[in-house]
């Protein structure tokens, strides 16, 4: 074989391993963001994983800061173009929102907040479309907090996971009395 050919072959095997390394490390990433590491929240109002911002407080916009933020709902619905758009059912074409709700059999637009999901992996995850049997069910996501469909409501998710069977309203005392309760049952 000619050192030329050699070459080529060595590139060729170099360019499929980066391919290959990318995909590991947007694997690696999501790991290390807590996609994977599922988190029960144990308190609710500070915006973090363990005390994730509830719709309530969105819907106010008052002391939730800039940033990213962990907020918890249940996926209710989804919307085209605007909020008088929504729609409370699982089956959907729309896969850019979700709405949630502190209650999990919302259907009223002034009891949810809109939940933008711009990128298709975030789509796939979390949307109704892809995600039909999830209706109802609580979400956990890391987003911002800002305007969407000219309403409060949350932008840029970057991650998020699914609570099935997970009752938001056990949470919503303060940490130590939910732990008690939850090490009774």
């Amino acid at each position: 074989m000619s050192i030329k050919g050699f070459v080529l072959i060595l590139t060729a095997i170099g360019l499929t391993s980066n391919c290959e390394k990318i995909d590991w490390e947007e694997e690696e990433k999501s790991t290390e963001e807590g996609t994977t590491a599922l988190v029960v929240p144990v308190s609710v109002g500070y915006g973090t994983q363990e005390a994730p911002y509830i719709v309530e407080q969105v819907m106010k916009g008052t002391n939730i800061g800039s940033g990213l933020k962990w907020y918890i709902g249940y996926v209710v619905g989804s919307t085209y173009s605007t909020m008088k758009n929504a729609v409370f059912e699982g089956e959907t074409s729309y896969t850019s929102n979700i709405l949630l709700s502190s209650d999990s059999t919302c259907q009223n637009i002034d009891r949810c907040i809109p939940v933008e999901l711009k990128s298709a992996s975030i789509q796939q995850k979390l949307s109704l479309h892809h995600n039909e049997a999830r209706f109802r069910q609580c979400v956990v996501v890391k987003a911002r907090f800002g305007q969407y469909f000219r309403t409060n409501g949350l932008r840029d998710v970057q991650t998020g996971y699914w609570l099935p069977a997970f009752d938001l309203s056990q949470i919503k005392a303060t940490p130590a009395e939910w732990q008690e309760w939850h090490s009774t049952y």
